[in-house]
């Protein structure tokens, strides 16, 4: 059973984030359901747990808690943060939209308590990253990656605010991984329209061929549940301070089914 504390938890994935975990009882139990000072809802029921009351007290939810999962906005993340880092308690962080030294910060925070960080919780996604390595290493087997070009799209609705997504930064970094191949963030086609939740093309243009990768997120549940996921195993494969990744994730995962 792990005590959570969610964060943010009236916002869009709060509501979610809340509304998968009272579904696990045997996993889960909310701990804190934590919003911003000033909050509608601060001293009222949770709508997904009425035992629960929103509170705008993050340190004196803390005090039960073995988790916190924050989808919220950089400046309060890294509030939340420090916050968690003083009590000790870990944290799963779904936020996107950090500058670099903000990130900087979170890493500092993490050499007091495991931070789980991933700017896309969905395992499609993971999927999608082994597919682009792989299919990028076949194009060099095949020696002919020099006349591919590769390019990167997305889609979201028009209340996010970070452009181009999180997501197509790490889809940009795994093809720099996997065969150096650069795309730029300014080089990203990044939309917003609508309500759309998030489409993620890698397009790779051969002279007489094009071969496409696409992810769409249909509900964005599909991070709630992601989270959750990251959440139930945390405590047995994160023990130690540091900073860890949805790579760190799959990699632990996969160590484990390896040893059955």
């Amino acid at each position: 059973m792990t005590r959570l504390v969610i964060t943010g938890c009236c916002g869009r994935m709060g509501t979610l984030l809340a509304e998968e975990a009272v579904k696990n009882p045997s996993q889960f139990t909310l701990a804190g359901a934590v919003e911003h000072a000033g909050h509608p809802q601060a001293g009222k029921p949770l709508p997904a747990d009425p035992r629960v009351k929103v509170t705008d007290n993050l340190v004196s939810a803390l005090r039960g808690a073995d988790l916190v999962v924050e989808f919220t906005v950089p400046e309060a993340t890294l509030a939340n943060a420090r916050a968690a880092a003083a009590a000790g308690v870990p944290m799963v962080i779904g936020t996107t939209g950090f500058t670099k030294s903000q990130l900087d910060e979170l890493h500092r925070h993490s050499r007091k308590i495991p931070i789980f960080w991933s700017p896309n919780m969905s395992i499609g996604i993971v999927i999608l990253r082994r597919t682009i390595s792989s299919l990028s290493k076949l194009l060099f087997d095949f020696g002919v990656a020099e006349k591919v070009k590769v390019s990167i799209s997305e889609i979201h609705h028009t209340k996010k605010l970070d452009k181009p997504s999180g997501t197509a930064k790490a889809l940009a970094e795994e093809l720099l991984k996997s065969t150096g191949w650069l795309v730029r963030d300014e080089e990203i086609e990044a939309k917003r329209e609508g309500e759309v939740i998030g489409v993620h093309s890698v397009m790779f243009r051969a002279p007489s061929e094009n071969l496409t990768l696409m992810h769409e997120a249909t509900d964005r549940r599909v991070f709630a549940q992601g989270a959750l996921l990251v959440a139930a195993n945390f405590r047995r494969i994160w023990k130690k301070p540091g900073f860890y990744s949805m790579d760190d994730f799959v990699s632990a995962v996969e160590k484990s089914k390896g040893k059955k």
